[in-house]
């Protein structure tokens, strides 16, 4: 059990460093560098953590935290992956992620590729891409987007790049303003689907939704920033 502990935590530690590294050191990097050290101090303690009677205690709570975040990151990302679309909407709305230098990262290159499926299927839509120069970032990630959609045979001229939006909120509420009156599907990663949702419709736009796959590696830290990002959005419906 030792071992096990602390092969989990060397693993999720490297992920979530690895990550912060490519891309940037965000909430999810650091929640799943925090795990895994956790685990590793577990393995390294073992037997206190046995013997210890408040060492058992908080063992109890990170074991109920953990087990409640793996029931919550599974529920978001088969909840998101049921898919929606009818092929018929006027508008895709491309959500933005992370970038590798100019380059859109695995998720969000499996994003645009689910989004360049969806234009050749639906020859009359227009694709927003929404998405600005976050943290670390050299050019906006609409900017990288219209390119990978280009490239891969998208007309530019489908294309409206949305170059502001520095959140999945301000990704629907400055879409919205680039939208003549008209039908919409949001594209975004399985776990970013219901907080999607919930968010454009928070900005009126009653959209359909299609998933994309998240590389497997990646699913501890996007599943981490996801978890934190839904108790940040209760501002929204406060406000």
């Amino acid at each position: 059990m030792r071992v096990i502990l602390f092969l989990a935590g060397l693993l999720l530690s490297a992920d979530g460093l690895y990550y912060g590294a490519t891309t940037a050191m965000g909430t999810g990097e650091a929640i799943v560098v925090g795990i895994g050290l956790i685990f590793i101090l577990w393995a390294v303690c073992y037997d206190a953590f046995k013997e210890k009677k408040f060492l058992r205690f908080l063992k109890r709570i990170f074991v109920f935290f953990m087990l409640l975040f793996v029931v919550y990151s599974a529920a978001v990302c088969v909840i998101g992956r049921m898919d929606n679309a009818t092929y018929r909407e006027d508008y895709v709305i491309v959500l933005g992620a992370g970038l590798n230098g100019d380059e859109p990262s695995p998720a969000l290159a499996a994003r645009l590729d689910k989004a360049a499926e969806y234009l050749n299927k639906n020859s009359h839509a227009t694709a927003i891409v929404s998405g600005g120069k976050g943290k670390g970032e050299r050019i906006a990630e609409a900017q990288a987007m219209q390119s990978y959609l280009a490239r891969h045979g998208i007309n530019e001229g489908r294309i409206i790049m949305e170059e502001s939006a520095t959140s999945t909120y301000e990704n629907f509420l400055y879409s919205k303003e680039a939208m003549n009156d008209g039908s919409a599907v949001f594209i975004t990663n399985d776990f970013h689907v219901i907080r999607s949702a919930q968010m454009a419709k928070l900005n009126g736009i009653d959209a359909a939704h299609i998933s994309a796959p998240t590389p497997i590696t990646m699913l501890p830290v996007s599943c981490a920033r996801e978890a934190a990002a839904q108790i940040a959005a209760v501002r929204y419906y406060i406000n």
